[in-house]
């Protein structure tokens, strides 16, 4: 759940493009030797973001399991707790001890998965990406300060909006001192990734060949050239992404566990890549209108949406000076609202929510007070937008 989901899809987006971009230049004889289908679909990939070597050890800072659906153009992306304990270890720990090929068979074990390729890449690799995508526009909404002199790492954000590169933004992804610690670094990472791919899909092959080139002395890939040149030709007209919780809980000793009740659902769903066709995605932003100002709204909610696989777009957890009595849902697309209504009694079923359209004139004056508080707290949803869900 780490700094791998912004690595992994950029990581991937630059070397597809990069090796495709050598097939137009060199043309069928370069196609022929390198262009191969792979034989299986979906294709499966581990990827590792590692952290800086320390008394000589390095760990596995983020781990991710991406599969590609080269067919539908469909990526299916799910982090791995580094602090899951397996038989009184973390897991991060197994790739210090045993390398690449030890974390891939506890993996694979575990999950019954078998990978067609491996991707390891560092904070030099992210660091280089950010330089060269950004800049992205990162809005921090309270301070966030953290100084570990071993790592190198120094973080000073007071808030703000800031246009961020490479050491800035690697910098705000690896921010885990908050009290919501790795649930809110997820979801930075999941923000920074969004953006930067945005800004990939921009980029002409020229530049991310050179950066390709760049790029291998920090990233190690044990994937076929032919057949990372075949996905990027299937998945260069876009495709779509969707992020599955990996199934863990907290014990009563705070530690990070396997949720052995969802295991197998879990299994299932990476083994045939349903979650894009059974569920309906809806872009919702949650806002906080009850007592409890503090990042706990947060951590509560994450963990009920969590239920129903999906999270919110945005959660607002802190105070915006909004004050509703009820549980209200804006709907701003009606076709939704059925849906929606099942949607939530699956996350809130002792709730009953008002849902109100914004063709009802009464409904307007709140909408508009709502954008506007939003707006002067610096928070700025990005459009469009399903539904403000407010909850009490």
């Amino acid at each position: 759940m780490k700094l791998v989901r912004t690595l992994a899809i950029l990581t991937l987006t630059v070397t597809l493009s990069a090796l495709l971009f050598l097939t137009l230049i060199c043309g069928w004889l370069f196609e022929f030797f390198l262009y191969r289908e792979p034989e299986v679909n979906p294709y499966s990939l581990l990827v590792v973001g590692v952290d800086a070597m320390i008394e000589g050890t390095r760990r596995a800072d983020a781990i991710m399991i991406a599969l590609i659906n080269h067919k539908d153009r469909r990526i299916m992306i799910s982090s791995v707790p580094r602090d899951l304990l397996l038989q009184n270890s973390k897991i991060n720990a197994t790739y210090a001890r045993s390398g690449i090929s030890g974390l891939e068979q506890t993996l694979s074990k575990l999950l019954d998965i078998n990978f067609n390729g491996v991707v390891v890449v560092d904070y030099a690799a992210f660091k280089y990406l950010g330089d060269e995508l950004g800049p992205v526009e990162i809005h921090i909404k309270e301070p966030m300060k953290y100084v570990d002199s071993v790592q190198k790492l120094y973080i000073d954000f007071q808030p703000g909006v800031y246009l961020m590169r490479g050491d800035e933004l690697l910098a705000y992804i690896r921010y885990r001192k908050g009290p919501m610690g790795d649930l809110s670094r997820i979801e930075r990472q999941k923000e920074v990734l969004m953006k930067l791919v945005e800004n990939a899909r921009h980029t002409t092959f020229q530049k991310l060949l050179s950066m390709f080139k760049d790029l291998q002395k920090n990233v190690d890939l044990k994937v076929s050239t032919g057949e990372l040149v075949y996905l990027f030709s299937k998945l260069r007209k876009g495709f779509s992404v969707d992020f599955v919780s990996f199934p863990y809980m907290i014990n009563e000793q705070g530690d990070v566990v396997l949720d052995e009740k969802k295991l197998a659902a879990y299994k299932q769903t990476l083994k045939e890549m349903k979650t894009q066709a059974q569920k309906e995605t809806f872009r919702i932003v949650l806002i906080n209108a009850g007592p409890d100002k503090t990042r706990v709204f947060l951590e509560r909610h994450v963990v009920l949406w969590n239920r129903v696989s999906l999270q919110p777009s945005l959660i607002v957890w802190e105070d915006v000076g909004l004050s509703f009595r009820d549980d209200v849902v804006f709907v701003l697309d009606k076709n939704t609202q059925e849906a929606l209504k099942g949607l939530l009694k699956s996350v809130y079923p002792e709730k009953t929510f008002t849902f109100t359209s914004l063709d009802e004139p009464s409904t307007l004056k709140n909408y508009f007070e709502l954008i506007d508080k939003l707006s002067k707290n610096r928070i700025y949803v990005k459009f469009p937008i399903d539904a403000f869900v407010v909850v009490r």
